[in-house]
């Protein structure tokens, strides 16, 4: 394992701390995982966008997140059994089951609209890592680009076995996983952890200290899925939003977490500015 993490450096230099939108900023008529919504997320001061990556049958990388057909295009199928022509055929469904007069697009042609604006997290292209690193190596934007999956050996294994030297994040949920991590020649740059309880080693921080040490931004999910899914130790938007920024953001900010990812990177953002007088 090693770090070679300038550009998130100079923006942690810059921000203090680094608020990541979830697949965009949505509501209304826009709809996640679309340029709109990733424009629409720096507008409300993100630095960091999320974007989803599938593979149609015929190799055509979309920015969309599988298991979400039946909600974006009102049936039930696998974008990945699709191909491209049957994917680029369909207007997408917004928040409310409208049609939205959107499009799910290819990531050849998001990924040029944000060139040099933002840091960019590629999320779920694990599935065909082989295929999308060479894809994004042939995109230039390694200064932008900041690769996760699981700590999954085969994962690490194709990346380490790459040689992009792409800035990479583990998804990781408990110590075992973490060391893991070390054993394999590639940046990382990142680690997003994984916590239920607030006394979890990955909530200590100490551990958080340690990684910052090593130039690993420790990142957090802040963002609330559902009522079950805990990922934040409780710690999360809908409860920053209904019991006060400082005991839900404020408290990830003491422990040491870096960077926040959220759905609301507007009231995020105004937070973070207050908090550190930027």
């Amino acid at each position: 394992m090693y770090t070679n993490n300038k550009p998130i450096a100079d923006a942690l230099a810059q921000k203090k701390v680094l608020v990541a939108a979830h697949r965009g900023t949505c509501g209304g008529n826009i709809v996640w995982n679309t340029s709109l919504s990733y424009k629409n997320a720096l507008l409300h001061g993100a630095d960091m966008i999320e974007i989803d990556v599938s593979m149609t049958k015929d190799g055509v990388f979309f920015a969309f997140h599988n298991t979400e057909e039946e909600a974006e295009f009102g049936r039930k199928c696998d974008i990945r059994e699709m191909t491209s022509q049957e994917v680029e055929e369909i207007n997408v469904l917004n928040a409310i089951r409208n049609t939205s007069g959107q499009k799910v697009e290819r990531l050849e042609e998001v990924l040029p609209k944000f060139r040099g604006k933002c840091l960019i997290n590629i999320d779920r292209s694990w599935f065909y890592w082989e295929k999308v690193i060479a894809f994004l190596k042939s995109m230039d934007m390694d200064d932008q680009i900041l690769l996760k999956s699981g700590a999954d050996e085969e994962y690490l294994r194709q990346l380490a076995g790459s040689g992009s030297g792409l800035m990479y994040m583990p998804i990781v949920r408990t110590m075992e996983e973490w060391e893991k991590v070390k054993e394999y020649d590639i940046n990382v740059c990142a680690a997003e952890l994984i916590f239920d309880t607030a006394d979890h080693p990955f909530a200590r921080p100490e551990f958080l200290k340690s990684l910052r040490e090593q130039g690993i931004a420790p990142w957090v999910n802040a963002i609330t899925l559902n009522d079950t899914d805990i990922l934040s130790g409780g710690l999360d938007d809908n409860h920053a939003i209904a019991d006060g920024f400082d005991e839900n953001w404020g408290r990830l900010m003491d422990m040491g977490f870096q960077i926040l990812q959220t759905d609301w990177p507007a009231l995020l953002r105004g937070y973070i500015d207050r908090k550190y007088n930027l």
